[in-house]
């Protein structure tokens, strides 16, 4: 049997203290574990949120439940975070007089009128749906 030399040994060992010190850093073992248990759509909405940060949830549920795919969509978000419509396959407008609003991260007291007071240019539109503190708006026919 051949005898491992010190000096190589203090290399293997310092390899696995980096490999140990990564996997660490990235959270390998919490990773792997989400990516194997949860489905896409939970692990999105946790990293984007549902109501809060980007609303990658309330975008996901919005445009399946009313089908909103390729349709110009007027997007507000009221923390000004990223908007994704990208992930979606719907068209940004920078009009607000667009078919579809959604508004997003909206603080406020349970009433219409603080939507009317703050953003003027949704008087033609009405509440669609509407889930905790986002909103999609529809134009009046």
């Amino acid at each position: 049997m051949q005898f491992i030399k010190k000096k190589e040994l203090k290399n293997i060992g310092l390899t696995l203290i980096i490999i140990l010190i990564i996997f660490k850093f990235f959270n390998t073992p919490y990773n792997l574990y989400s990516i194997l248990n949860w489905n896409y759509e939970k692990r999105m909405e946790q990293n984007y949120g549902f109501c809060n940060n980007e609303s990658w949830g309330f975008y996901n549920l919005v445009i399946n439940k009313f089908n909103l795919v390729d349709n110009e969509i007027f997007i507000l978000n009221d923390e000004n975070h990223v908007t994704l419509e990208n992930f979606f396959n719907i068209k940004k407008s920078n009009k607000s007089n667009t078919k579809y609003i959604i508004i997003l991260n909206h603080q406020s007291q349970n009433n219409e009128d603080d939507l009317n007071e703050k953003y003027d240019f949704i008087k033609n539109y009405k509440i669609l749906f509407r889930k905790n503190n986002c909103y999609l708006l529809g134009l009046n026919d």
